[in-house]
């Protein structure tokens, strides 16, 4: 039951610093709304259960899975807003009510997006490393999960893209490879077509 009322109390606190910082988290309000909705849920269980019969407690832990789903969706949406932010990465984490075990590295210096010389074409360049391959994704939407797709995998550090929608902001990020190892992404990079 502790860790039940450690996770309410830490749930409800990460809710309502988000709700107050409209400034960065204005876009979370479903998921805020969503958020409380479970929580509201998971009280009226716990509070069924501390002298219920084993279903209450069986209902209490499953309002809490379910709370606990919706509080990690809040932290996955803190992190996509630190990522598009670097450089206010750890107020944003911090604004949150969330801790960070270490400053946020920025990565975006390894990658370099800028416009081709014709309508709609972007060239994409890494840092270039001897003997690695590079996996090159795109998103036009970086607050969907699901929203990068692989462009190209090529041996060389810079590629060519043609056919993007001219006034359109596009993110990128390069993983290298080496062998069949895949190093992490680099933090996205965004670039507004011409």
């Amino acid at each position: 039951m502790t860790s039940t009322v450690r996770l309410i109390t830490d749930g409800q606190s990460i809710i309502d610093k988000m709700t107050a910082t409209t400034s960065y988290f204005s876009g979370a309000t479903a998921l805020l709304t969503a958020a409380q909705t479970a929580l509201d849920s998971l009280r009226a269980a716990a509070a069924t259960a501390e002298y219920g019969s084993p279903a209450d407690t069986q209902a209490m832990y499953l309002a809490r899975n379910t709370f606990k789903t919706k509080l990690m969706v809040l932290v996955l949406y803190v992190d996509v807003v630190a990522i598009t932010n670097p450089t206010e990465a750890g107020d944003i984490i911090a604004c949150a009510g969330l801790n960070q075990k270490k400053t946020p590295t920025i990565n975006i210096q390894t990658l370099k997006v800028k416009n081709g010389t014709t309508s709609g074409s972007v060239i994409v360049r890494s840092k270039a490393k001897r003997g690695h391959s590079y996996l090159f994704q795109e998103s036009s939407d970086i607050a969907s999960t699901s929203g990068w797709t692989t462009v190209s995998v090529a041996t060389s550090a810079a590629i060519l893209l043609t056919g993007r929608t001219p006034v359109k902001t596009y993110w990128y990020r390069v993983a290298l490879i080496k062998g069949n190892v895949q190093q992490p992404f680099t933090d996205p990079v965004s670039i507004v077509v011409l």
